[in-house]
């Protein structure tokens, strides 16, 4: 009995070994099946022209006697359905390297392309030849390579080593990209005295394991954290999100302490007022920023307007922007410096918003910068000094919140660029010493009334004029579109979205100064109505209803995010034809989204021959959770159907 027990035992142990080396065969580097060339879609989505077979990530520690070494060690496998441009883009792989201090290094870089010919697999291997490094900025550099003779039905297989000096700041794992993924694995080897916390990002929840297992690298124990997930959906655009590069599925790590040799703790974990300290303990922050002697004679003589503090404000930064001219790069720490930008008109994003610090507390207001990460950069999910990439500038007056950009030269004060809106920001006031999180008020409202007066005559042809009038974060974009274009090419846009209207005696107000815009037009409207025997059928929101219904999916998985809150207001006044009379009508309508975070009022009226309608939407809830969407889309259906509706005239007998 014993010995039938020990010959099932060994059989289990041989069928569970021979089953763990198949399941490594199948992942092992070089050895791509036909199977996988053969393979005509994705099982997981059968439009994909690309997919994701295996991504192995393996991360380590490489202890000498003098240093440290972080190392990443990655495995990639990609099949190709399709031969379109933005799908063979994924056999060109980019790594990049932060080289600012002590450089980051990739090695050991092993690529091959696979194809059926006559039912054989032929294997191209990457030349050398085709590696290629460029540096992208001061402290970044890229390493890319392409895979040769890739076409519909390829297979491509990779790996490379990426060596870093800076141990303590493992890269984000991502688990998700925009192309399907079929077996995504990570492993992450750390010292037994390094304590990581682990930030899960995104929506896609892998296998995880934590275990300690003796690592002959380190000579001694590792903590290993092990992540598997399969079948991982594409990521998806969204319409009206903030940045979907903040919903992909991924982990972060933070180290928060070391245990050293002798058994005392180095902690590394931080509060966002220990950020805030960090930065303000740099040159930049504490020494550089105080060189004002290059624009003395300059704000002097603003200052000796004798302004109110808000309105002086304004002059500095209209100074600023006309002074420094920005370069178009985003940083929180200075390019060129206070005097080298000043006299050069050009500088990144600290070198202008600095320097409009330094300007403001020169004129005697007492101005901070605040650091913060702009839409295009993530918001931070821990504190963090590398996360934030932009700086403003703030001051605080009889109580109110005052922020200033002069990157842009349309911005205003508390009417920020786009690109600032999206997280809280890192207050840096030396001066005083406050070093704190805070919060970025929400603009206010952005206001867009439009009165229309029109005259539709038989044929179906409405003429007559609109006013227009937008301000705030409207007036913002409106004057940087009317400014980025020539006038002929501003009214040809306008036209094709207002229905291709005719405009004609087009006059615009206030196009370069901060305040309101406004625009003035005649308009002949030729698309305006259905004609049907003695019958003319007409939208009384004439060539004003919503260009793109946002809200078409069944449901939604990320957050709203309208930017900012709005108020927009139509009057219209149509006379009808002598010879017709309204014999139908539609009702007016008054509905709202939550207690008070939307609101849409459409009010007609008949009264002889003119029909009147008046419209107010506002939205002052910017962000909304996806938990909503269902109730917003049916506030969003029930307006985009009124609109549709029509007014019927009819011909008097």
């Amino acid at each position: 009995m014993k010995t039938r027990l020990s010959t099932i035992l060994i059989l289990l142990i041989f069928l569970s070994l021979k089953f763990t080396l198949v399941n490594a065969q199948e992942v092992e580097f070089r050895n791509v099946t036909k199977e996988e060339l053969l393979k005509q879609k994705s099982d997981i989505d059968s439009t994909a022209g690309a997919e994701i077979l295996y991504y192995n990530r393996e991360v380590f520690f490489n202890v000498t006697y003098s240093s440290v070494y972080l190392v990443t060690e990655v495995h990639k496998r990609i099949k190709f359905y399709n031969d379109r441009p933005e799908d063979l883009a994924y056999a060109t792989e980019k790594i990049r390297l932060y080289i600012k201090e002590s450089n980051e290094e990739v090695s050991k870089i092993k690529a091959y392309s696979y194809n059926l010919k006559n039912n054989y697999i032929e294997e191209t291997k990457l030349d050398k030849s085709q590696i290629f490094e460029n540096e992208l900025s001061e402290s970044t550099a890229e390493v890319s390579f392409t895979l040769p003779k890739v076409k519909k039905g390829t297979v491509v297989d990779f790996t490379y080593r990426i060596q870093s000096p800076y141990y303590w700041s493992i890269d984000e794992f991502q688990f998700q990209f925009d192309i399907p993924a079929k077996k995504i694995s990570a492993k992450i080897y750390t010292p037994q005295d390094f304590r990581f916390n682990r930030i899960n990002k995104g929506y896609i929840v892998p296998k995880f394991k934590e275990e300690t297992k003796v690592d002959q690298r380190l000579g001694g124990n590792a903590v290993v954290y092990n992540y598997d997930v399969e079948n991982v959906v594409p990521l998806k655009e969204e319409s009206l999100v903030d940045n979907i590069e903040n919903y992909r599925g991924g982990v972060l790590f933070e180290l928060t302490y070391l245990k050293r040799s002798n058994g005392t703790i180095k902690n590394f974990a931080q509060t966002w007022a220990d950020v805030a300290k960090t930065i303000a303990y740099t040159e930049d922050y504490d020494y550089n920023i105080k060189r004002d002697g290059v624009f003395k004679d300059d704000i002097d003589f603003i200052v000796d307007k004798n302004l109110e503090t808000v309105e002086l404000a304004k002059e500095i930064l209209s100074h600023a922007q006309k002074s420094i001219k920005w370069n178009g790069r985003k940083s929180k720490y200075f390019q060129n410096g206070i005097r080298n930008a000043y006299k050069e008109n050009s500088g990144n994003s600290a070198d202008v918003n600095l320097s409009l610090v330094a300007m403001l507390r020169y004129a005697g207001i007492n101005a901070s910068p605040i650091i913060i990460s702009t839409r295009d950069n993530l918001k931070p999910l821990y504190p963090t000094v590398d996360r934030l990439n932009y700086v403003i500038a703030y001051f605080k007056h009889n109580n109110e919140d005052y922020y200033l950009d002069a990157t842009d030269p349309f911005s205003e004060i508390n009417i920020l660029p786009i690109r600032a809106y999206n997280w809280n920001g890192i207050m840096v006031d030396n001066p005083n010493k406050v070093w704190k999180l805070v919060d970025l008020k929400i603009p206010q409202p952005s206001k867009y009334s439009s009165i229309i007066s029109g005259t539709l005559n038989e044929e179906g042809i409405i003429k007559g004029k609109i006013s227009v009038k937008k301000e705030n974060h409207y007036a913002y974009l409106a004057k940087k579109k009317y400014n980025a274009l020539a006038e002929e090419d501003y009214l040809i846009e306008k036209e094709e979205n207002l229905n291709n209207i005719l405009i004609e005696n087009y006059e615009a107000e206030n196009i370069y100064d901060s305040g309101d815009f406004k625009e003035s037009y005649s308009y002949e409207y030729e698309n305006a109505v259905d004609i049907i025997g003695d019958k003319i059928f007409l939208k009384p929101i004439l060539f004003y209803k919503d260009q793109e219904n946002f809200f078409k999916e069944k449901e939604r998985k990320y957050p709203i995010d309208f930017i900012f809150p709005f108020k927009d207001k139509y009057l219209i006044n149509l006379k009808i034809p002598e010879n017709y009379e309204v014999s139908s009508l539609p009702k007016s309508l008054k509905i709202k989204f939550g207690e008070s975070s939307a609101y849409y009022q459409f009010i007609l009226s008949n009264n002889g021959k003119f029909i009147r309608l008046a419209v107010d939407y506002e939205l002052m809830q910017t962000k909304i959770a996806p938990q909503d969407y269902n109730t917003l889309k049916e506030f969003y259906d029930q307006k985009i159907a009124k609109e549709e509706e029509q007014i019927v005239l009819t011909k008097i007998k």
